[in-house]
């Protein structure tokens, strides 16, 4: 059986490594208003983006890809594969998989597998490298899905901003929003939940400084004795703690001997609308090196 992939554009992976191993991409869509709108991705690079984010009074939309694109795509892949398996941004933070699922419902004489990734950005990005790799291994289609959605629990992400507005106005931010105040200089350490993707509130902090730190502290428990690890560190346009964050864990990583890869990247400029250009994170693909 030959098993096609598809996944979304905050998928975090990057063009080169979509075109590496075979993954098609459907994009989000931003919307600055309705005479400016782009395909995440596609019509706007991630620096561009946020160069015109900070620009802008209003902050832009986001919206899921049509059912329309999702079935055109379905049926071109037809045409070349037996199978599908469309791995997506977390339902609880997009109407995506819906789409997703509305289109697969519409493509006859092909079986599509529709899978809530219940995670964003590389979270995503690395549950689609590992259908990848569990495919070119020759492994069975209902295999690859169930060891997909095993895997969700084995991903963690943390992540911070320097500016609190983005994700005040976002409104996205869900239990996490009894973070946000006007408290002077406390920021937040925040969490994807792996059981559904929501965003979860971890700590509160005082100083970007003691941010790096502490965050640096929650990324080492989760690695504990870890023989295989896979790390994809994000940002916005702002570098400065980001820089020294995924310094100092990476030295920790080469320390401890981990058989690791990692890629960086941007974050999709979609989550971007809804954290700003000052945020920054890692995700922690635990117990699994990808080919990246």
């Amino acid at each position: 059986m030959k098993i096609g992939i598809v996944t979304d554009s905050t998928c975090d992976l990057g063009s080169d490594l979509l075109e590496k191993h075979g993954i098609e991409m459907i994009p989000l869509i931003i919307n600055f208003s309705e005479e400016e709108v782009y395909r995440d991705t596609l019509d706007i690079t991630n620096q561009d983006f946020f160069a015109r984010l900070v620009q802008v009074e209003k902050l832009p939309t986001t919206s899921q890809p049509s059912i329309g694109w999702f079935v055109d795509k379905y049926k071109e892949m037809a045409e070349r594969y037996d199978a599908i398996i469309s791995i997506h941004l977390a339902e609880s933070l997009s109407g995506t998989c819906q789409s997703a699922r509305m289109a697969a419902n519409q493509v006859e004489d092909i079986r599509i597998e529709v899978i809530d990734s219940a995670s964003a950005s590389m979270g995503i990005g690395f549950q689609v490298l590992l259908a990848r790799q569990l495919i070119d291994e020759g492994r069975e289609f209902e295999e690859i899905v169930k060891r997909i959605k095993e895997v969700q629990n084995n991903i963690k992400i943390f992540f911070t901003v320097n500016d609190l507005s983005y994700l005040e106005k976002g409104g996205r931010i869900g239990k996490a929003s009894a973070f946000l105040g006007s408290i002077l200089n406390f920021y937040p350490i925040l969490n994807i939940s792996e059981k559904n993707g929501e965003i979860l509130p971890v700590e509160k902090i005082r100083g970007k400084k003691k941010i790096v730190k502490r965050m640096l502290e929650l990324a080492k428990e989760e690695i504990g004795d870890l023989e295989e690890l896979t790390l994809g560190f994000l940002h916005g346009s702002d570098l400065e703690y980001f820089d020294l964050f995924r310094t100092d864990l990476m030295d920790y990583v080469e320390e401890k001997q981990i058989s690791y890869s990692e890629k960086s990247n941007w974050i999709s400029s979609v989550i971007g609308c809804h954290t700003g250009p000052t945020v920054y994170g890692v995700v922690l693909f635990k117990g699994v090196k990808l080919d990246l």
